[in-house]
C-alpha cells in the first residue's frame, strides 16, 4: 500500500548563530520543540559555509561576535542571493546604529533585543513566517508558554 503524502507543511529550517554556547543551544532546543528544524552554530563562519550549501529559511544571529559579526554574516547571505528571513539580536546599545548603517547601504534586517523571551521569539517567527514554511499550528509547549519562564540571557 502506498504511503499517503503528509499534509503538514515542511518545518522551517532555522540557523541560530551565537558565539555563546548556552544561548545558541537553548534557542535551538526551544525552536526544535515548537515546530522548527533548528540548528545551533557557535561560529558565524561555519554558519555561513552551511548556509551557502543548505540555505536556511530563517537566520537568527547575534550581532556582536568575534571574527565575523552577525551583521556581516547577514550581508554575506544577501550578497550570495539567499532569500532567507534574517533576524539579528543583541544586547548592545550600538546594534541599532549598525542596522541603520546597513539600511543606508540597502540591507534591511529585523532586530530583536536581548534578553529574548522564548514566547516572544516564537510569536514573532510564527506571525511573519510565510505559509509555505509556517510551523504546525500546534500550541506552544507549556514550558515555553509559561510567562514566568526564564528568558534567554543577554550577552
Amino acid at each position: 500500500m502506498a504511503k499517503k503524502p503528509s499534509t503538514r507543511p515542511a518545518q522551517p529550517r532555522v540557523y541560530i548563530v551565537d558565539d555563546e554556547w548556552d544561548i545558541a543551544e537553548t534557542l535551538a532546543a526551544i525552536l526544535s520543540r515548537n515546530g522548527f528544524l533548528a540548528q545551533a552554530f557557535h561560529s558565524p563562519n561555519r554558519a555561513l559555509v552551511r548556509a551557502l550549501d543548505q540555505p536556511p529559511d530563517i537566520l537568527l544571529t547575534d550581532v556582536m561576535m568575534p571574527d565575523l559579526s552577525g551583521l556581516d554574516l547577514a550581508i554575506a547571505l544577501r550578497r550570495a542571493g539567499l532569500p532567507c528571513r534574517i533576524l539579528l539580536f543583541s544586547g548592545q546599545p550600538d546594534a541599532a546604529s549598525l542596522l541603520l548603517d546597513a539600511h543606508h547601504r540597502g540591507y534591511d534586517f529585523e532586530l530583536l533585543d536581548k534578553p529574548l523571551h522564548p514566547m516572544q521569539l516564537l510569536l514573532r517567527l510564527r506571525n511573519t513566517t510565510s505559509p509555505r514554511t509556517a510551523p504546525s499550528e500546534d500550541p506552544v509547549e507549556e514550558t515555553v508558554a509559561d510567562p514566568t519562564a526564564n528568558t534567554v540571557p543577554a550577552a
